[in-house]
């Protein structure tokens, strides 16, 4: 394993992701990578509270939209701060260099972010909470039910996704995905679902599913993938993005009956569109009692909305590529052949090399594809 100084590797790191890039055959897809880089990413001031207690970066999403890193932390933060904040790839490892605080009050509208997407033509970002928690008879957790989205540079002006123009969280897409998501044992609709996987093609949006079932403390980890389309309506110099009402479930990945010896349980944390060779990565991951561990896979567009397994990425020397100790939560391209991976340790002192992670840390880890 290769450990790069992160001066050095970040500044080399940014080819121009929006360029022209054939895309590939699906026949050839990269199915090799190794790790070479992985540090600490500082998410806010050392010593941060509330009430008295330590705020801990709970980094759950990272959007590398071709010129800012995006990230997302899935807890709520101190006034004048934000959830939402972003740096310049140059600085991902650099302490002493603050974040850019994403502080419109769109963004502290909603509560526990768990990933971004961007559409191939990368014109809009995408940034959806968990949509795991709602209470009956009342508003009071709706935040936990929104997407976000935005033109591409202009992160200071987010919108709702939503049916219209006035609302402040997307609890209308709740319903639809409840219903679709029924079984025999919870007909009509499934009373708990949890999103952590988002990702945008020319004309669907993709979520994947890890957690559905009876409640928050009564689940089943999946990696299922739900798609909706989306449209693009123009009024004047705005334009909106609306959803149709066509969900589907296009996959249903069984982890289990792809690879047995893999540590259990895993589930989805995150899925992305990769413009350049035309698949799909997603991730997979553990959290087990302080035991973290991430895996990654990769699928053709054709074979991922026929319900076809994804294909495990391994090491040079043929084993599964993952990273123990490291809870992965999302993952962004920063050229052709590089990806960063975040990840959410929760409140626990994890390890890279002699470094020990700070409470206002996060975890980061850089694959180069073969």
């Amino acid at each position: 394993m290769i450990y790069r100084s992160p001066a050095v590797t970040l500044t080399v790191l940014l080819l121009a992701l929006g360029c022209k890039t054939a895309k590939l055959p699906t026949s050839k897809l990269s199915t090799t990578a190794t790790i070479t880089e992985q540090g600490f990413l500082t998410c806010f001031t050392a010593g941060t509270s509330v009430n008295s207690q330590p705020v801990w970066c709970e980094a759950s999403a990272v959007l590398y939209d071709g010129k800012n890193l995006f990230f997302a932390n899935d807890k709520d933060m101190p006034s004048g701060q934000s959830s939402v904040f972003m740096k310049t790839p140059k600085t991902l490892a650099d302490s002493t260099k603050q974040p850019t605080y994403l502080t419109q009050s769109t963004f502290s509208q909603g509560t526990k972010y768990e990933d971004f997407a961007q559409t191939p033509d990368r014109r809009y970002v995408f940034l959806t909470t968990a949509f795991d928690r709602v209470k009956p008879g009342s508003h009071d957790w709706d935040r936990y039910n929104t997407i976000l989205y935005w033109r591409s540079g202009n992160e200071q002006h987010p919108h709702v996704l939503a049916p219209d123009d006035t609302s402040r969280t997307s609890i209308a897409y709740r319903q639809p995905i409840a219903r679709l998501l029924a079984t025999a044992e919870f007909p009509g609709e499934l009373p708990y679902f949890k999103i952590e996987g988002l990702a945008a093609t020319d004309k669907q949006l993709l979520f994947g599913i890890r957690e559905e079932g009876k409640s928050f403390e009564s689940f089943t980890y999946r990696a299922k993938i739900v798609s909706v389309s989306y449209s693009i309506e123009k009024s004047g110099d705005s334009e909106r993005i609306r959803l149709a009402n066509d969900w589907k479930i296009i996959n249903d990945f069984v982890i289990a009956n792809a690879d047995s010896t893999l540590a259990k349980p895993l589930a989805i944390s995150s899925l992305e569109y990769d413009p350049f060779r035309n698949c799909f990565w997603m991730l997979t991951s553990l959290e087990s009692k302080d035991q973290f561990d991430t895996y990654l896979w990769i699928i053709s567009p054709d074979d991922l909305f026929a319900n076809k397994p994804f294909t495990l990425v391994r090491n040079e020397q043929g084993q599964p590529l993952h990273t123990p100790g490291h809870k992965g939560e999302d993952l962004t391209l920063l050229d052709r052949n590089r990806l960063l991976l975040i990840s959410d340790d929760d409140r626990t002192r994890t390890t890279i090399d002699s470094q020990v992670r700070q409470p206002n840390q996060a975890a980061y880890t850089i694959l180069t594809i073969k």
